[in-house]
């Protein structure tokens, strides 16, 4: 997405946040690129904790069950 078709927005955050997310940011990468990586991992952490959930309730239901 180039920088034209981002909406220009601002978010208040505190100085601590900022430098963290700062830190986050590798060469060539925009604030954009580190929050999406940001929101991608948190959606892939709360997958594998459902899924360890899930697990520890040892209660499966095959998918031809589903189907019906």
């Amino acid at each position: 997405m180039t920088a034209q078709e981002c909406a220009t927005k601002r978010i208040p955050v505190c100085p601590s946040t900022w430098e963290t997310v700062h830190q986050l940011r590798r060469p060539g990468q925009t604030y954009d690129d580190v929050i999406n990586e940001l929101i991608r991992k948190n959606s892939e952490n709360l997958l594998i904790e459902e899924a360890g959930r899930i697990r520890k309730r040892n209660k499966y239901v095959s998918l031809a069950e589903l189907e019906k």
